[in-house]
């Protein structure tokens, strides 16, 4: 049986040259994006990787979290990392058959990217409105 003709229109032989911050700042955005869309799985892949492209020295997201000493009290910090990046690590190694993605998982992963971005595109600007907007609600 012979292949349909594809649909796609991909421009072979293109390359994109991105810094670090560039492909950081696409990735916050195309989660944003799959976000508002429902595809919580994917942007929770996508801001867990741009949040894992640097190491920030100073004040971000992550840091701050995983030093939580109310969170601390009752886990190891392993424990306590471990529990944070649950869904992150579920997406990236598989492992229970099965996982709930929540809206809210998604949405703390952008923030937690974006954390670390120093330069804001505007489409991350609409998400912390929209997060600030809704905090109590996720």
């Amino acid at each position: 049986m012979p292949l349909p003709e594809s649909p796609l229109n991909v421009s072979i032989g293109t390359a994109r040259f991105l810094t670090i911050e560039q492909a950081m700042c696409r990735q916050v955005d195309a989660a944003i994006d799959a976000l508002e869309a429902g595809d919580f799985d994917v942007a929770l892949t996508l801001a867990g990787a741009a949040e894992g492209m640097i190491e920030r020295k100073g004040l971000h997201m992550f840091g701050e979290l995983k030093s939580s000493p109310k969170a601390l009290e009752r886990f190891t910090k392993a424990q306590w990392i471990s529990i944070l990046n649950i869904e992150r690590d579920w997406l990236k190694h598989g492992g229970q058959p099965s996982m709930e993605i929540a809206c809210s998982s998604a949405a703390f992963m952008i923030a937690r990217a974006a954390s670390k971005i120093e330069n804001w595109s505007p489409r991350m600007v609409e998400f912390k409105i929209w997060l600030l907007a809704n905090l109590d609600r996720l």
